[in-house]
């Protein structure tokens, strides 16, 4: 016979009473690590925000978030362009150590950041954190390198580098391609303003975990170009110049939606249980699209696609409000690659990987009297490399996309600052304090990504029946690069292509008749070209040369070896060659371009350049 048991009310209501205490308990278990949000903006200038100094620019919601914490004037990202600066915040590591060296391909399919890098979304993940990624992603356009695949439970946003605000299109590499997805599905809002449906986005998420510790990247899609800010901000800025206005008005335009997120983050009462960072991916662009440019990098000489610190140093800004130190103005040295150990360190989590590059800076931001665990810096993209280490800071092939000053291609290969007396990087005093050039270098060489190859050596004259002659082309010449005497000046080119030392082309071949002035024997010419994936330059498939004697009647053509080695990744310069005997006053020489960008190289799809420097007769 089965037992009865029966309950009173006030049994009921005790029974009643201690699964509410469990179930608050286990909510308090569960809410018991913060909330963590990093804002990443895109092509921002290092002053760029009213905290920083721009007098031009209403920025109110950011610059409270700086007073409720502490805003940072030495803080850098580990690359001056969008895909390896986001692939180091994201993994804690250097951009090459994480598998990305330059910005990654448009096309469909193709593959970014390797899926087996472990990102700071699968730490947090796996110490029980719902993730989302929001706004851009560009590290990967393939379903295994997506953000669902590297440990974002939910995604919205676009993959390329940029997008129309309105059509969700990009619009910057051939043909125009639809680029708005969310976990992994394409999904369409036509004519609907990009940064509102990626603020809604984030507001709901924030909503719908607000009684569960959550990690969010809402990777802000602007300043970068096309400069679409609303008409409200428009107006706003109505009288100021151009692109400056458009530009100020797009970072108003963020500020706003940043303020939407406090609001919303105040009003579910969890503002104090969420960490907030806001950094900058890169400098501000100088680019054709950007209408040259619009933001503003102060002091700093240098911006986007720039290792000066304009390219590098940027607007960052930690709050976690009642629990770090607030209204602080923080002078220390840090990286992006820092944020992963730092946040893990904050928020206590669990089986923090090692073979990272970052450094826990967590006491250094509680406690501004804490010792500095950075010491020293890398930085390496395309040809341009950097060391810091304290105060100085060598770069080597330097560029200033800023255009404050000129650069000599051979002078200042090596330029050496010390940033605690002039942070301009006006003046090289590589040849003031070469000791000093000589221990960064060496520090630079004993970093794992640092080459021999890389240091920029002394330009040596070739001497050579061509040198000096006269050259024309028999084909189009690319419009940017028509300054054909440098292929007989007797100088190889430093590994740059904008160093003013080269020819280049897109997409085509080039052709050029040497005139010797007299009929001579040959017996060898040789071509030299450079590669440089990141900035999708490879070398010449081969060139083809005749000879002639009068300049009309020239004999079969021959043709020359193929590169040695065409690599997917890093900056190289070598040479094509062609062994012949001749006796002739005038070479005609047809270069072979490599045409369209084959799959898994980088800008797969794309016409690919190459550049040429020294056509070297013997």
């Amino acid at each position: 016979m089965q037992k009865t048991i029966n309950y009173t009310l006030f049994g009921k209501k005790l029974i009643y009473i201690g699964f509410l205490l469990i179930g608050l308990q286990s909510i308090a278990q569960t809410k018991a690590k913060p909330n963590v949000i990093i804002i990443y903006t895109d092509d921002q200038g290092s002053v760029d925000l009213g905290c920083y100094g721009a007098s031009d620019i209403y920025s109110p919601n950011i610059d409270q978030l700086a007073k409720q914490g502490t805003r940072f004037t030495q803080a850098y990202v580990a690359a001056p362009v969008c895909a390896p600066s986001r692939a180091a915040l994201l993994t804690g590591k250097y951009p090459q150590k994480a598998g990305v060296h330059g910005n990654t391909s448009h096309v469909m399919g193709s593959d970014g950041m390797p899926g087996e890098q472990y990102t700071i979304a699968e730490l947090f993940k796996n110490n029980n954190y719902k993730t989302a990624h929001i706004g851009k992603w560009h590290l990967g356009m393939s379903k295994k390198t997506g953000p669902n695949a590297q440990g974002f439970d939910y995604s919205f946003g676009h993959l390329r580098g940029c997008i129309d605000n309105y059509s969700h299109y990009f619009y910057w590499a051939g043909p125009n391609t639809h680029d708005l997805y969310e976990n992994g599905k394409e999904v369409f809002y036509e004519g609907k303003y990009f940064p509102d449906l990626a603020s809604d986005k984030a507001l709901k998420f924030v909503e719908d975990h607000k009684e569960h510790p959550f990690f969010m990247y809402y990777a802000i899609n602007m300043p970068h170009y096309p400069y679409q800010p609303t008409k409200k901000w428009r107006e706003y800025y109505k009288d100021v110049e151009k692109p400056r206005g458009d530009y100020a008005a797009f970072i108003s335009t963020i500020d706003e939606r940043i303020g939407f997120l406090m609001d919303k983050l105040d009003a579910l009462g969890i503002r104090e249980e969420t960490i907030i960072i806001y950094q900058s991916d890169n400098g501000y662009s100088t680019e054709t699209r950007a209408f040259g440019g619009g933001g503003n990098s102060g002091p700093y000489r240098g911006g986007k696609s720039s290792l000066f610190e304009g390219g590098i140093r940027l607007p960052t800004i930690i709050s976690w409000k009642n629990t770090l130190p607030k209204n602080r103005v923080n002078n220390e040295f840090l990286m992006n690659v820092d944020w992963l150990p730092t946040l893990a360190n904050l928020c206590e989590l669990k089986n923090i990987p090692k073979d990272i590059d970052g450094l826990d800076l967590s006491q250094m931001i509680k406690n501004s009297n804490s010792a500095l665990p950075r010491k020293e810096a890398f930085w390496k993209y395309g040809n341009q490399w950097a060391v810091r280490k304290g105060n100085w800071k060598l770069i080597g092939y330097p560029k200033d996309t800023s255009h404050k000053g000129k650069l000599d291609a051979t002078e200042d290969a090596l330029f050496l600052s010390n940033l605690s007396e002039d942070v301009s990087e006006m003046k090289n005093l590589a040849h003031k304090y070469p000791q000093k050039v000589k221990e960064l270098t060496a520090a630079f060489l004993q970093w794992e990504f640092g080459y021999e190859d890389d240091v920029p050596k002394k330009v040596e004259i070739i001497e050579h029946l061509g040198k000096s002659k006269k050259i024309k082309s028999i084909k189009e010449l690319h419009k940017k690069y028509k300054n054909i005497d440098v292929l007989l000046d007797g100088k190889r080119g430093y590994k740059d292509f904008r160093s003013g030392q080269w020819v280049g082309q897109e997409g085509a071949d080039l052709a050029f008749v040497i005139d010797l002035k007299k009929t001579q024997p040959i017996t060898t010419i040789h071509l030299g070209y450079l590669q440089d994936p990141t900035n999708w330059i490879y070398p010449p498939i081969n060139f083809e040369v005749s000879f002639s004697k009068d300049g009309t009647n020239f004999n079969k053509t021959t043709v020359s070896n193929s590169a040695i080695k065409t690599t997917k990744k890093g900056s190289l310069t070598g040479k094509l060659s062609i062994a012949t005997r001749q006796k002739a006053r005038f070479v005609k020489i047809h270069i072979n371009g490599f045409g369209k960008i084959p799959k898994n190289y980088e800008g797969e799809g794309n016409n690919g350049w190459f550049f040429v420097d020294e056509i070297i007769v013997e």
